[in-house]
């Protein structure tokens, strides 16, 4: 027997005779031999010797060998039989013979699947002729029907279907006939003919050729080629084509091919043990005949093909079985696909063959537990697995790999060794994959739901599981892999395992805990032994081992790492002596690393703790400085607390480090912020703090404790605006010579203080016009005295409209002797007036023409008002609601003030009218 097979053969008679030919109808089976000879049998289906030799009957027909013979159903189960150029009519139990034709018969065939002319057979005379003869019940005899056809030479292979006549002609072409045309032509189809020519009609509308190399091609009656895969057959002599159920089988001399009819797929190949001469079936039951006896082909059921096939480890044959045998698609068809995918995987695993096996098991829904079971070091207790069987593990992989070793090859220890890696290896990605989909928010799988998974008929142990949470079965999937990963030293997947995934077996750390620290692995790589505490909820402990790492290394991107994860686990983790415990080695290894834990809520460490732990600790002062700007940055710039203090501290801050660059007292002059970078940064902060319209920072005491009488002008300007100390800014500015910083500061501010800064510079001109006169010669109060007039007279110009200048006072100040000039440099006063007039002048026309167009307005609305108010409406039997539709009649009724009408119960609003929409209430407002 061959594993796999769809047919296995049995010989169930020996003959002492050479046959030739073969037929079997229902019970009984029909044979020829060499010598003429006609043998009957009966059949006995439900035994296992199926042929009843003790009742066979014998009979001599000719002397000369039985070429054919073919049961005719039509004709009471009779036979036709061809022998020695003779076609005979036979009684199918006396086997008594006439002659149906005095011609020489070279090949006859029935009619196959047609139901009209199914008493119709097909004769090929030697003499290149072919006719049809129709039996006639009546009679019992064959009658000539139709005009007899020439054939271009005789055929070596013929088919008869309906009215269509195909056939071959050896080293020619395949041709046919429609018997309908009364010409009877011959059409020669287009295949090529080959060496091993046949044609097998399988269905009423489908015709099987043999063309070149033995390739099988389908064609439908009208001669093209059906949507079908072909079919490559041995390149050998085919004695005998035939068909059975949905097989389409080819009898070669030492050789059967079987092939699925519906999908051309070949199912086996049989070898014979003999050369085999002709083949027969009937409904159920298939033989072919050899030099020495009669062979039942008995079918193997789907079922057991499929088992032998995955114990040979040929999944994609088990497969191919399965969905010839189950085209249908159902959920019932889904489902054992599953478990036959399961099943295959299991198979490959016995050949040791797993990564192959991945693939299918993947696939399915699988139960983790059937694998885990394999491998007795990767579970905690057998009680965790819930087996229903007391020892789920009877054939672990060790066994079942030393025992294919020993088998295939010879024991050899390197071998099993390199295959218990790979078994390894391949749980460690099954059970990956399952986790995944565990874990998964696709498969919304509840901690607590009991789990019914998929298990293999294949499995070693042929275990049944008690169903579990899905928590528990996470449990178990952890504790394995994570000890398989420490066995496999595949570091960097428990690194990643650890940093990136809840861990379900947290019950089980004090077994892991000891593998830990006693694999030498993790002593070189302390960050997965810290990560492991951190998984398992042992904070502290986590802590305290990237400390020794942060501290002890020199590498810079370990630090970094330590310093990260640090900060990290304290945020994740926020506890107050926590922070303080572990925080401070980060910032002085790793400050900007570090700083991230400023960013913990208030509720855990308020600010007062945080900025005296930042004074209480033992650093550079340069440090510790960085640190509280940086915390109050955080705390003001980002959390954005309310409290003065911390706004002003942080404004501090700023100067302070400013001043330990650039001492106060220090010329502005003699400093440049473009060549210290680090100075020019915090300059820039504090400026940008300064001027945020959000900060609540004390500016007098920014102004008196720190900036007053230093280099920080801007700064000093900026804080006497926001205390509204204008004088004083205006002042300072005008001392310094900032003329145009003193107009730009006023056009910021309101209060009117360009007339202000006017009334300053009118001040510094007397004041300098007096010193002039006293010191003559002086060339620097000459120059003061120029600049300020120069700079009153392009003031004039420049703001005689300004909102911030009040222009009647401005003239009130200015001095009777001053020149009136409409051109030079004295033109200021002229240019003032004339823009103050014509701008006075435009004001007084606006509000005249506002005036105006107000008052007409007003007359307009009145004016509408009152025609409105004189809108009539005439009430009349015709009138009709504008929502209903229907007469007002005697009913309540709203008129609108555009003379729309509608009953009081129709409307929506006494002020929306319901025809347009329009609402008067604030038509009328406007």
């Amino acid at each position: 027997m061959k594993f796999g097979s769809v047919f296995n053969p049995r010989g169930v008679l020996e003959i002492n005779y050479k046959i030739s030919s073969i037929d079997a109808y229902q019970n009984v089976l029909y044979t020829g031999d060499e010598k003429g000879t006609l043998n009957r049998y009966q059949l006995q289906p439900d035994q296992a010797m199926i042929i009843q030799a003790n009742q066979a009957q014998s009979k001599s027909l000719t002397k000369s060998r039985i070429d054919q013979i073919k049961v005719f159903p039509q004709a009471n189960a009779n036979l036709l039989v061809l022998s020695d150029q003779t076609l005979y009519f036979v009684e199918e139990k006396t086997l008594k013979g006439e002659q149906i034709s005095k011609e020489k018969v070279s090949l006859f065939a029935l009619n196959e699947f047609s139901k009209i002319n199914q008493f119709e057979i097909v004769i090929v005379t030697k003499k290149k002729e072919g006719f049809i003869l129709q039996y006639n019940q009546k009679a019992g005899k064959f009658e000539c029907m139709r005009e007899r056809f020439l054939l271009p030479d005789i055929p070596v292979t013929i088919s008869f279907i309906g009215n269509l006549f195909y056939f071959g002609i050896s080293k020619k072409n395949y041709s046919v006939i429609n018997l309908d045309d009364k010409q009877l032509q011959v059409a020669n189809l287009i295949m090529d003919i080959g060496n091993n020519p046949y044609i097998k009609a399988t269905d009423n509308d489908e015709i099987l050729i043999i063309t070149t190399n033995n390739i099988g091609i389908f064609i439908g009656k009208d001669g093209q080629m059906k949507q079908k895969s072909t079919i490559q057959l041995q390149n050998k002599s085919i004695q005998i084509i035939t068909i059975f159920k949905q097989y389409l089988i080819v009898l070669f001399d030492n050789l059967i091919q079987v092939f699925n009819l519906l999908d051309s797929k070949p199912m086996s190949d049989i070898q014979l043990p003999s050369s085999a001469k002709c083949i027969t079936q009937t409904s159920n039951h298939l033989f072919y005949g050899s030099s020495t006896e009669i062979i039942y082909l008995y079918q193997t059921p789907p079922e057991q093909q499929i088992q032998d096939l995955l114990k040979q480890g040929k999944v994609e044959d088990a497969l191919q079985v399965f969905q010839q045998y189950n085209q249908n698609s159902d959920a019932s068809k889904n489902q054992q696909l599953e478990q036959l995918k399961l099943d295959c995987g299991w198979a490959l695993i016995r050949q040791m063959q797993f990564q192959n096996s991945l693939n299918y098991i993947l696939q399915t829904n699988f139960e983790p537990r059937d694998f885990i079971c394999l491998f007795p070091d990767y579970y905690y207790a057998v009680e965790k697995l819930e087996s229903v069987n007391q020892n789920p593990s009877q054939n672990t992989i060790s066994l079942i790999i030393n025992k294919y070793v020993a088998e295939y090859n010879k024991g050899d220890p390197k071998k099993s060794q390199e295959l218990k890696l790979q078994a390894r290896d391949f749980l460690i990605e099954i059970l990956e994959k399952k986790r995944s989909i565990l874990t998964s928010t696709q498969y919304a799988y509840s901690m607590k739901d009991k789990l019914t998974l998929l298990t293999s008929t294949q499995i070693y142990n042929q275990n049944q599981w008690h169903a579990i949470p899905c928590e528990q079965l996470l449990e178990l999937i952890d504790f394995a892999l994570i000890k398989a990963y420490l066995e496999a030293q595949q570091l960097s997947k428990l690194k990643s395992f650890l940093s990136c995934n809840q861990i379900y077996c947290l019950s089980m750390y004090a077994e892991l805990q000891a593998i830990f620290q006693n694999n030498k692995a993790i002593e070189q790589q302390q960050g997965i032994l810290a990560r492991f505490y951190e998984s398992f909820n042992k904070i502290d402990l986590s802590l305290e081992v990237w400390r020794t790492i942060g501290g002890d290394s020199l590498n810079q991107q370990v630090q970094q790492e330590a310093c990260e994860e640090t900060t990290r686990i304290l945020k994740q983790n926020p506890d107050k002596n926590r922070i303080f415990k572990f925080i401070l080695w980060v910032f002085k290894k790793q400050i900007k690393t570090g700083i991230q834990i400023f960013y913990v809520s208030e509720s855990i460490i308020s600010p007062d703790q945080m900025l005296k732990f930042l004074d209480e600790q033992e650093m550079e002062q340069d440090l510790k400085r960085k640190l509280k700007e940086k915390y109050l940055e955080v705390l003001v710039l980002e959390k954005q607390t309310e409290e003065e203090r911390f706004h002003t501290q942080l404004a501090y801050s700023y100067i302070d480090s400013l001043f330990n660059i650039f001492p106060k007292d220090i010329q502005p002059s003699q400093i440049d912020m473009k060549k210290n970078q680090i100075a020019g940064d915090i300059y820039q902060s504090l400026k940008k703090f300064l001027k945020n319209p959000n900060a609540k920072y004390n500016s007098s005491s920014i102004l008196e404790k720190k900036v007053k009488d230093s280099w920080m002008i801007g700064e000093v300007i900026l804080l006497y605006g926001r205390e509204k100390r204008h004088e004083e800014a205006l002042s300072q500015l005008l001392n310094l010579g900032y003329y145009d910083w003193a107009e730009k500061y006023c056009c910021e501010y309101t209060d009117n203080l360009l007339t202000k800064l006017f009334k300053k510079y009118k001040e510094l001109y007397f004041f300098l016009e007096g010193k002039q006169k006293e010191r003559s010669n002086d060339q620097q109060t000459q120059f003061a005295f120029t600049q300020v007039k120069i700079t009153i007279n392009n003031f004039l110009k420049k703001y005689a409209t300004h909102s911030q200048l009040n222009a009647l006072e401005v003239l009130e100040m200015i001095p009777e002797n001053w020149i009136l000039a409409d051109q030079g440099e004295d033109d200021g006063l002229f240019q003032f007036l004339n823009s103050v007039i014509s701008h006075t002048l435009h004001q007084k026309r606006s509000t005249k023409a506002a005036f105006h167009l107000s008052d007409m307005d007003l007359l307009n609305v009145e004016c509408l008002n009152a025609s409105t108010k004189q809108a009539s409406v005439r009430i009349t039997s015709d009138k009709k609601c504008a929502v209903c539709s229907r007469s007002i009649g005697e009913k309540v009724f709203v008129v609108y003030p555009n003379a729309v009408i509608a009953h009081h119960t129709c409307i929506k609003s006494n002020t929306v009218c319901p025809q347009t929409d329009k609402d008067f209430e604030k038509y009328f407002k406007m």
